[in-house]
């Protein structure tokens, strides 16, 4: 808007007077005559507003800054105040407004000074800023009174009015149109503001801030639009900023208790426009957001395609399976993934710059998973798939049952966990994606609500240490479901967290029984055996996993564990060996098999094993010590 139109729009506004020139007053008529047989004059008193402390030049704080409101009575033409005129005819004197009578509360003593005076007050019963009137009862029939209007500079409020509107101008002269906004608000939230003229012209005052604001935002954005040498991640947060200050406008403008409707005639305007810039401003920043984003997660997508740093690609996709394998799969009711990234790998990420990239991605991923698409971009997964030989553990494959699972291919989400538990090293990643498997048998063969109550009524109770009761609650399920794994497996760990190692052992037992392929359950159950040094439990419990289908390396492992225990070292490198062949790039297989040659004193074969472990990473230092270790056997032995 031009400096001449805010101009105009400052001088249009009705000023309001700040200081009167001389206290407003009325003539009451008290007497037609006076003095012996009424030959005297007429008797008229001058009855001015005023102020307890009689402080000149009034103003609307001294006049309203006490209890009552106060007035000066003297004599207007040429006869004087007597005490006895004060305590004879004061009292006849009153306030009426709205058929409402307000009478005299307290007056001074007489006032010595020319024709003397008297201040009276009267109590605030009664409103200023409307006219009223002094009235006398001269006899039971006639009254005579004067009207009294106050101007509106002596009104309550009066200076935080003014203030107000003078702040708002200065402040949409100097284009600070949120300011003057909020000092227009703060007239029209205060209701007793509403007592003056220009009161209901604020809001057209406030609707002009809006339009020029919207005006001013509407050039700011289109400015930013054609600025194609600004850096892209400047124009985004810059066109950001408008669509906020453009809502701002949208939501703020109409108010019902104002009476401000967004379908008033000097609303409804400015609202449509600003409805047009918002989806303008929105279309122009999603388009490079696009482009941002395809900037920061194209080399990502497209994997060895483009010739990617290894190192950098390494790390993000390790963040990327570590990240997605954290969801609660068991939330089928989830509208957003809740993603946790262990602090590790966002460490990692920053290090080597591209945890922007990473977050990039991420959110992309939410995004589609809000639209109820694939989680992961087109061309992600099968060019991941080819890079697969990079890496340790089976990401691909998780990443590929996590897209799977909440696209509702369960067949093929169940497919990829099997490949999962076939490879990968890290019991909590396999416990995650079994819990994606047990969570995918229920929702393909419901179990009865009754059961999940029950269940969920255990898992209370336990955490409230009623284990009775708890108790009961597991094998009231189980009644009524007796082929239930999950539940098995629940109660198995209600058990096991109670020390109660025979029944925690039948009900992991059970689970596996009924869900051949419950690898956690298996694992729990080797664990429970493992805390009683049982070995030969343990080695069946895995011998019947292997006998089920679960060629995995986890139970490979475990079994060469429970051969080390049994001190079997031949079988045990047997198991290492399998558990190797599945995961070569295994490093605690390694280990293993390092440490059992050791012991069966095959140094040459210990050492190789050693050796591998130490090129799979050279930064860990067990292995390194380990072949110390075996260098001071061996110099020994010499």
């Amino acid at each position: 808007m031009c400096k001449t139109k805010k101009l105009l729009l400052i001088l249009c506004f009705p000023l309001l007077y700040l200081q009167a020139q001389k206290a407003p007053s009325v003539d009451l008529l008290i007497k037609e005559t006076s003095g012996f047989l009424g030959l005297g004059g007429s008797r008229i008193i001058k009855i001015e507003l005023s102020n307890k402390e009689q402080q000149l030049p009034l103003n609307s704080q001294n006049v309203n800054g006490n209890s009552l409101f106060f007035f000066l009575l003297s004599p207007s033409n040429d006869w004087q105040l007597t005490e006895d005129f004060i305590e004879e005819e004061l009292k006849k004197i009153y306030i009426l407004q709205d058929g409402e009578k307000t009478l005299l509360n307290w007056r001074s003593p007489l006032i010595v000074k020319g024709n003397n005076s008297v201040l009276f007050g009267f109590p605030k019963t009664f409103k200023l800023y409307r006219p009223f009137y002094f009235q006398y009862q001269f006899d039971k029939e006639i009254i005579r009174k004067a009207e009294f209007k106050v101007p509106q500079e002596y009104w309550p409020g009066y200076d935080r009015f003014t203030n107000l509107v003078e702040n708002a101008e200065k402040a949409f002269a100097l284009n600070e149109y949120k300011n003057a906004i909020r000092y227009y608000e703060q007239i029209l939230a205060d209701s007793n503001l509403s007592i003056f003229t220009q009161f209901e012209d604020i809001k057209n005052k406030r609707n002009s801030c809006f339009r020029a604001y919207s005006d001013e935002l509407v050039d700011l954005f289109q400015k930013v639009k054609i600025d194609t040498q600004s850096n892209i991640r400047y124009r985004i947060s810059t066109m950001d900023k408008y669509r906020n200050e453009v809502k701002y406008i949208m939501d703020s403008l109409p108010r019902l208790e104002w009476e401000i409707s967004s379908l008033d005639t000097n609303v409804s305007p400015i609202l449509s426009k600003c409805r047009d810039i918002f989806f303008e401003i929105t279309t122009s920043r999603d388009s490079l957001q696009q482009i941002l984003d395809d900037q920061l997660t194209r080399w990502i997508v497209e994997g060895s395609i483009i010739g990617k740093d290894e190192l950098l690609y390494t790390c993000i996709i390790e963040a990327l399976a570590m990240a997605f394998s954290s969801l609660d799969f068991a939330d089928t009711l989830a509208t957003s993934l809740n993603i946790v990234t262990p602090d590790e790998y966002i460490a990692r990420l920053e290090k080597n710059n591209i945890l922007e990239s990473y977050n990039t991605f991420i959110r992309i991923c939410q995004e589609r998973f809000k639209m109820h698409l694939p989680i992961f971009p087109i061309n992600f997964l099968p060019n991941l798939r080819k890079d697969t030989s990079l890496f340790s553990l089976p990401y691909y494959s998780m990443l590929k049952a996590v897209n799977d699972y909440y696209y509702g291919d369960w067949n093929s989400a169940k497919k990829e966990i099997l490949q999962i538990f076939k490879t990968c090293y890290e019991p909590s990643i396999n416990s995650a994606f079994d819990m994606m498997r047990v969570v995918i048998n229920q929702r393909e063969k419901p179990i009865p609500a009754e059961v999940t109550k029950l269940l969920a009524e255990a898992i209370e109770m336990e955490k409230a240490n009623n284990l009775e009761n708890a108790k009961e609650k597991y094998q009231q399920a189980l009644l009524i479901a007796p082929d239930y794994a999950y539940g098995y497996f629940l109660q198995g760990k209600f058990f096991s967290r109670i020390n109660d190692y025979i029944r925690a052992i039948h009900s992991f037992q059970q689970a596996f029984k009924f869900d051949t392929l419950y690898l956690t359950a298996y694992r729990e159950c080797y664990h429970t055996f493992l805390k009683q040094s049982n070995f030969t439990e343990v080695i069946n419990v895995y011998t019947t996993a292997l006998s089920k289908g679960n060629n995995y390396y986890e139970v490979n492992y475990n079994l060469g564990i429970a051969y080390l225990g049994q001190a079997d070292p031949a079988k045990a490198i047997h198991y290492f060996q399998q558990a190797l062949a599945l995961n070569p790039k295994s490093y605690r297989a390694n280990i293993q098999l390092g440490l059992a040659y050791q012991n069966m004193k095959n140094y040459q074969k210990a050492r190789e094993y050693f050796n591998n472990a130490i090129s799979l990473d050279p930064m860990r230092q067990e292995a390194i010590d380990y072949l110390t270790k075996l260098n001071e056997i061996q110099r020994a032995s010499k």
